[in-house]
């Protein structure tokens, strides 16, 4: 395989080379420089194509996915980048600054898959050892589409590319559009997108700062007496002030519920 022209690329095919036996990484190689991998078809998080291990051996399917991040995750990683400047401009413009290694890190994410079982390899060949020279194969031909286009970075956990660039400038104000324009282009984005859309006013401003009314205890559970148990453990640092405390709340709760009664 030729030599990848940016760092993202290069980390793609250095990953497989880890990962693989040396012998199966070499007959991966040859596979993909041979033109025996299939087109290429990418749905989602899986990479998927017909290879074939040699002239007069039989195409095998092989697939390739990645599991997807979290809304927790992905909200951790957002905030990291959004934290670097120019970062959505230089990934539209085509470059994935190599600050974005960082980024993952410390949102504690793995920019790659760091071990075999952090992916799905699946081909139907009888080798059982994975990966396979279909799988090495499949990976370094994709290396190429990956290498072209830093957005796949992202698409391949589940998020893409117009849902990525959004989040990473709804909270910017350089990115930020009109309402009417941001409630269009959410339409059919994740379940955490939804916040970036701005909730209307009330018609009437005295309602929207009015204290809304506390709500009535329930029939089966009275109303709470003074203080809550949980205070004690707050004072537990100060030596015998808890018993003093619970000498006079056992006194002071008996006294009001005889009022009470």
């Amino acid at each position: 395989m030729s030599q990848a022209r940016n760092w993202w690329g290069t980390a793609w095919v250095e990953k497989i080379e880890r990962l693989a036996e040396s012998t199966r990484l070499a007959q991966g190689q040859h596979c993909a420089r041979s033109g025996l991998v299939g087109a290429i078809k990418f749905d989602g998080r899986t990479i998927s194509a017909k290879v074939q291990g040699a002239k007069k051996e039989p195409e095998y399917m092989v697939r390739i996915s990645f599991d997807p991040f979290v809304r927790e995750e992905w909200d951790r990683l957002l905030a990291e980048l959004r934290s670097r400047s120019s970062f959505v401009e230089s990934l539209a413009a085509g470059d994935l600054p190599l600050e974005t290694q960082t980024a993952f890190s410390k949102a504690k994410l793995r920019f790659m898959p760091e071990r075999y079982v952090d992916l799905h390899l699946e081909c139907a060949c009888p080798d059982w050892l994975k990966p396979c020279k279909h799988l090495v194969a499949l990976w370094l031909k994709f290396g190429r589409d990956f290498e072209n286009d830093p957005f796949l970075v992202f698409e391949l956990r589940g998020l893409l590319r117009d849902e990525l660039v959004v989040l990473l400038r709804g909270r910017t104000p350089a990115g930020l559009e009109d309402e009417g324009d941001a409630e269009e282009d959410l339409e059919g984005f994740p379940e955490f997108a939804v916040h970036l859309v701005p909730e209307a006013l009330p018609v009437d401003p005295a309602s929207f700062w009015a204290a809304p009314a506390l709500p009535e205890p329930a029939p089966e559970s009275p109303a709470r007496l003074l203080l809550d148990d949980d205070i004690f453990e707050k004072l537990c640092e100060w030596p015998g002030i808890e018993a003093k405390f619970r000498q006079i709340y056992d006194s002071v709760y008996e006294l009001a519920t005889r009022l009470r009664s």
